[in-house]
């Protein structure tokens, strides 16, 4: 990011304009952009106390003139007053009281700058930003994507190692081997954004990282979870080759680890699929449950997760795990500690949608069911149940089948008619990935071949004019990948895009930007869109299946 510059002369009225505005600034709280605890209690580990100029555990705490003026709009309550479309209109954000006393040695400094250029003595010193001024900055400039915020964006994914040593040994070593990351997989849970980077190709030193919510620069470096021992060695006790993972309402990390390495080259299934669970208040690990081998066919490939919880019930959770190869969904239920494995013929990929091309790159995929999306559970309304929305990768049709069958092995068994087709196709070019839905009844999906991020109504029918468009850009958004639905008060969408079939069969440019986290607040993306549920039904004629 460019910074202004201040290398100017004493006598220029903009020094001077400079010196004066930044003397006259408001107090600064620094919490609002501060980073999240977890960081700090990280760099305390590795380096002691952190010392700062307004206490000793903020980072961020530096008495340095920022590299602009910034002026912030306060409210008489002493909030800062934040856009209604703002990414971080959510969070406190308080003015120091002190004001006044900060302002009382200013009279003299303001004319400063001009008895110095007098005398020709000196020139304002250039002054490097604050970290918590350039976050701010940063802040003030993130790029948007239609509606959707791009918090953070790379062309190459970097480390947090725990020291420059360490690092130039994981690169000297192959243990890291930048070209060759990506990040596939991506969750939310309050202040951290979840990434996962499959062990795909060599060289990957870490497969489950995390970032700060709230963004503090363009291209971060990516944080180990829960830590660096958890991705130190090869070992099945640890962390193998994480594909997608689910932030649960009850606190949990539901970690999808497919134990498979170097799929691009030389597939080798060093461990088990595993289902790995973290408490996200401690990081501690909480269970791991190994898929049993007679669930894991031939070329079995587990690829999604989504996790099922009533009325807060957490120790009666249902997960519910794709194998896109093998064309079937394993069943987890956490009370019994025990899973089944469930077939369909409309798990499998539609012939005619498995042909892809993205720009001029032409490929294959016979990927079967994929993208998951749960209903909302409307127990308060009359509706015990609910719906298990899916589509297999290579197809423009969406299914779905009630959870309360997933969940009776032998029931599902004996009933033929349990999986029905939902609604209308999506169309040509209608490929979705990761999908996901909103507590009242939103779905969004991505759109690989469109480069763009559709919806729907779920208290709609399923009819292409019920069907929106959130975002279409073919420079930001080239194939999006993974979105999640968070569990927010005030819920998000999070999208990433990776350029996938490039890193799969050609080389990404190192010289563009790869890979982008993209967020939107639900509520507002699709506000006055056929996706707004307040907007009426284009086709009343055909039944939706959810009534809220």
């Amino acid at each position: 990011m460019a910074l202004i510059s201040h290398n100017l002369s004493p006598l220029s009225p903009q020094s001077s304009s400079w010196f004066y505005q930044w003397h006259n600034q408001p107090p600064i709280d620094d919490q609002l952009f501060a980073p999240p605890q977890h960081f700090i209690n990280e760099q305390q580990h590795q380096h002691g106390p952190i010392s700062g100029s307004r206490g000793d555990n903020n980072l961020f705490h530096k008495n340095v003139a920022p590299s602009s003026p910034i002026h912030h709009n306060f409210e008489s309550n002493g909030f800062l007053k934040l856009d209604s479309s703002s990414p971080f209109d959510d969070i406190p954000f308080y003015r120091n009281k002190s004001r006044k006393e900060n302002n009382k040695s200013t009279n003299f400094v303001n004319y400063l700058p001009w008895v110095l250029s007098a005398f020709s003595l000196v020139q304002p010193p250039p002054q490097s930003p604050s970290i918590n001024s350039r976050n701010r900055l940063y802040q003030s400039r993130i790029e948007k994507s239609g509606p959707l915020n791009i918090f953070y964006q790379w062309s190459q994914l970097d480390y947090a190692f725990e020291s420059d040593l360490e690092r130039n040994i994981a690169v000297s070593s192959d243990r890291y081997i930048p070209e060759n990351n990506l990040p596939l997989g991506i969750e939310a849970w309050r202040d951290r954004v979840f990434i996962t980077i499959p062990r795909w190709k060599k060289g990957v030193p870490a497969t489950l990282t995390w970032l700060p919510r709230v963004p503090t620069e363009r291209s971060p470096k990516l944080n180990p979870y829960p830590n660096w021992d958890w991705h130190s060695r090869e070992s099945c006790d640890i962390l193998t080759s994480v594909f997608r993972i689910f932030a649960d309402s009850c606190g949990r990390l539901w970690v999808l680890d497919s134990g498979q390495v170097e799929v691009t080259i030389n597939p080798r299934q060093i461990c088990p699929p595993s289902i790995i669970v973290f408490d996200l208040k401690t990081d501690k690990l909480i269970l791991r449950y190994e898929i049993p081998e007679q669930y894991v066919k031939q070329d079995s490939l587990y690829t999604n997760i989504v996790v099922d919880i009533r009325e807060n019930e957490c120790d009666d959770a249902y997960a519910y795990v794709t194998d896109v190869w093998r064309y079937g969904i394993l069943v987890y239920s956490l009370k019994k500690h025990e899973s089944w494995r469930l077939t369909d013929g409309y798990f499998y990929p539609d012939p005619l949608y498995t042909k892809y091309q993205l720009k001029d790159l032409k490929f294959q995929w016979n990927d079967g069911i994929f993208g998951m999306a749960l209903s909302p559970y409307q127990n308060g309304r009359g509706q015990t149940d609910r719906l298990l929305f899916y589509h297999p990768m290579s197809s423009s049709q969406e299914f779905y089948v009630p959870v309360s069958a997933l969940r009776n092995e032998t029931y599902f068994n004996d009933k033929d008619d349990l999986v029905q087709v939902l609604g209308e196709s999506r169309g040509l070019l209608g490929q979705s990935s990761a999908s996901g839905m909103t507590r009242d009844g939103v779905m969004f999906y991505n759109m690989v071949l469109r480069n763009s991020v559709g919806c729907w109504d779920s208290g709609k029918s399923y009819t292409r004019n019920n069907l929106g468009v959130v975002v279409q850009d073919n420079v930001t958004m080239v194939f999006p990948n993974d979105l999640k639905v968070d569990q927010e008060k005030r819920q998000s969408v999070w999208v990433l895009s990776n350029k996938l079939p490039f890193y799969l069969y050609r080389e990404l440019d190192q010289n563009d930007i790869n890979f982008r986290v993209f967020q939107g607040y639900t509520d507002e993306i699709v506000k006055g869109t056929i996706c707004d549920p307040i907007i009426p039904d284009t086709h009343q004629h055909y039944p939706s299946l959810i009534h809220y």
